[in-house]
């Protein structure tokens, strides 16, 4: 009697291996799939990309039509490849998106999109890749990702708004107010309209800040902050560190208060106050 239970027993386990190892599928070569497209955009219309898991990387052109290059990969066969679609639907805004067909499939989507300089970037979406923008006019344009950088190579227009969960934010160039925030990267700011929000949980700020329209928040977890503001901004500077120090290098700033590990002052005739925190690392501030 024992023995048969034991046999049964080896045979169910045996059975669930088997099971999931069909569910899961055996890793093989990488197989590809490329999709193209081009659709026609007119001046001022707006885009959104919604990817499922990949990079998303989309850059200006001189034709008047937008360009959709989207290469599917995978390495557990050409069903699952099949799983996966590519649509783009017509419209103001014109929408790309990645759909899965079937249960969770194993396949990671990489675009490369073009678009004439009057179109509109609304909204990028994508888990487990980079985000990468290259002179493209946004407007109160958001871009998120779960696991990924996002760099942004000068983008005309107005604001614009980046989260990713793991990785960095690179914003240079970008005409309006940014707003950045990431679990763990770094944050670069450089050259933009003004700054409206930074956060980090791990990883170091670096900012330039030309202007500010209200109240603005700049924080760090784990890592130093690195803050050049113009002369000219009037704006009220509260910096405090758990563990560090607090450095004015080359800013009129006129002080109020500082301790070693805070300094608050005013800047210009004063205004919006400019809050920053850092719980483990320095904050140097310093004129740009």
């Amino acid at each position: 009697m024992q023995r048969t239970v034991c046999t049964v027993l080896t045979l169910l386990a045996l059975i669930t291996t088997v099971a999931l190892a069909g569910c899961a599928g055996v890793p093989g070569p990488e197989e590809t799939e490329e999709f193209n497209r081009t659709v026609p955009a007119e001046p001022g219309s707006g885009l959104v990309v919604v990817n499922r898991n990949g990079g998303v990387n989309v850059s200006v052109w001189e034709e008047d039509y937008v360009a959709v290059t989207a290469v599917k990969r995978t390495v557990y066969g050409r069903d699952d490849l099949a799983k996966v679609r590519i649509e783009v639907t017509g419209g103001d805004p014109l929408r790309i998106e990645t759909v899965h067909a079937g249960f969770n499939p194993q396949v990671r989507v990489d675009y490369t999109i073009r678009l004439p300089s009057g179109v509109v970037l609304r909204r990028v979406e994508s888990s487990n890749g980079p985000i990468k923008l290259s002179g493209v006019r946004v407007a109160g344009t958001e871009l998120a990702t779960s696991n990924g950088p996002v760099v942004v190579d000068g983008a005309p227009g107005s604001d614009l708004a980046v989260v990713s969960s793991n990785g960095g934010i690179d914003l240079s160039g970008v005409e309006g107010y940014v707003t950045a925030t990431t679990s763990n990267g770094g944050i670069t700011v450089e050259d933009c309209g003004g700054v409206a929000g930074l956060k980090t949980s791990n990883g170091p700020i670096s900012a330039e800040i030309s202007a500010v329209r209200g109240d603005v928040t700049i924080s760090s977890s784990n890592g130093g902050i690195a803050l050049r503001l113009t002369e000219d901004l009037n704006a009220r500077v509260v910096a405090t560190t758990s563990n560090g120090r607090v450095t004015v290098d080359d800013l009129p700033l006129r002080v109020s208060e500082s301790t070693g590990t805070s300094v608050s002052g005013l800047l210009g005739d004063g205004g919006p106050t400019i809050t920053v925190t850092a719980s483990n690392g320095g904050i140097g501030l310093s004129g740009l």
